[in-house]
C-alpha cells in the first residue's frame, strides 16, 4: 500500500522539489499551492501525510494543521517555514504538529521524519 503525502506550498517550485523526493521514495504525492486546494484535498482525500508551509497568502499552516487534524486525527502534519521561531514550534506542536521542519531542510530529514528514523550523520571524506 502506497503512503500518501498532501504538500502545500505556495511556491511551485518547492512543492515540485518535495514531490520528487517522495515520489522517489515511493510515496503517493499530491501538491496544491492554496490553502483552499488544501481543504479541497483534506476534504476529498485522507492523506495519512500533510506537509505545509506556516506562511501561506490566503491564510497559513496552522489553518491547515487545524482543519486535518479536525478531519481526519489520524492525518499526521508536519510544518515547514523559514520564518519560525520557539514560539511557532511550540504553538504547532500544541495544535497536534507531529513535527516542526526549518527551511531549508533536506531530503534525509524529512524522510527520517516520514519514516521515524533518525537523521544519518553526515559522512566525512
Amino acid at each position: 500500500m502506497t503512503i500518501s503525502v498532501l504538500i502545500v506550498d505556495d511556491h511551485p517550485h518547492m512543492v515540485a522539489l518535495i514531490e520528487r523526493w517522495l515520489v522517489r521514495a515511493g510515496y503517493h504525492v499530491t501538491g496544491v499551492t492554496t490553502v483552499q486546494e488544501a481543504i479541497e484535498e483534506l476534504t476529498t482525500h485522507a492523506p495519512a501525510w500533510v506537509i505545509t508551509d506556516l506562511m501561506l497568502p490566503t491564510g497559513d499552516g496552522m489553518d491547515i494543521l487545524s482543519y486535518a487534524r479536525t478531519h481526519d486525527p489520524q492525518a499526521k502534519v508536519i510544518i515547514m517555514t523559514a520564518f519560525g521561531s520557539e514560539a511557532m514550534r511550540q504553538r504547532a506542536f500544541a495544535r497536534g504538529a507531529h513535527a516542526f521542519l526549518s527551511k531549508p531542510f533536506s531530503h534525509e530529514e524529512l524522510l527520517a521524519i516520514l519514516t521515524q528514523e533518525p537523521p544519518s550523520e553526515p559522512t566525512q571524506s
